[in-house]
């Protein structure tokens, strides 16, 4: 069998906040107009007021519907408590690492959780802090991961449109 040497190419990450979800819903409507094939999206948020007991099925299956059908995302869907931040939903590529349990503990629900996940994406100490404290206030992350050249046209995009 003979070798052959593979090209691949290296991700890069591309995070943003945004203070509303329909801000958030639009930008990622945008970016799948674009048609860009090799990128992946994943959505955290901060789940508040939301009766676990009673509203919480309702407000799930609005959740996963759009991020699911309307917006073409990965159906990884799922929730972890965060004890700096609360309840965050995560969906999309990102949901597996933040619901993979260490000692019966999930990843996402570790004080140290989010800030080790995206570090790990190798987004720099600063930002991280950062995004951290928009997501605890309430802000929506928006985590792209894909190559330089995909995700520099989507930065354009943004800066475009902000």
């Amino acid at each position: 069998m003979n070798s052959k040497i593979e090209e691949l190419k290296e991700k890069h990450v591309l995070l943003k906040a945004f203070p509303s979800i329909k801000q958030m819903n639009n930008a990622i409507k945008h970016i799948c107009r674009l048609k860009i094939d090799g990128i992946q999206i994943s959505v955290l948020g901060k789940l508040e007021d939301v009766d676990l007991y009673t509203n919480f099925t309702n407000y799930w299956t609005e959740l996963k519907a759009d991020y699911k059908d309307e917006l073409k995302l990965s159906s990884n869907f799922g929730i972890v408590s965060n004890p700096n931040i609360g309840t965050i939903f995560i969906t999309g590529f990102l949901t597996p690492i933040f619901l993979q349990k260490i000692n019966g503990k999930s990843i996402g629900s570790m004080t140290t959780g989010l800030y080790g996940i995206l570090r790990g994406l190798g987004i720099e100490k600063k930002s991280v802090l950062a995004y951290s404290k928009a997501l605890n206030k309430g802000n929506y992350l928006l985590v792209i991961r894909g190559n330089k050249s995909e995700l520099q046209e989507i930065g354009v995009n943004f800066k475009e449109s902000a």
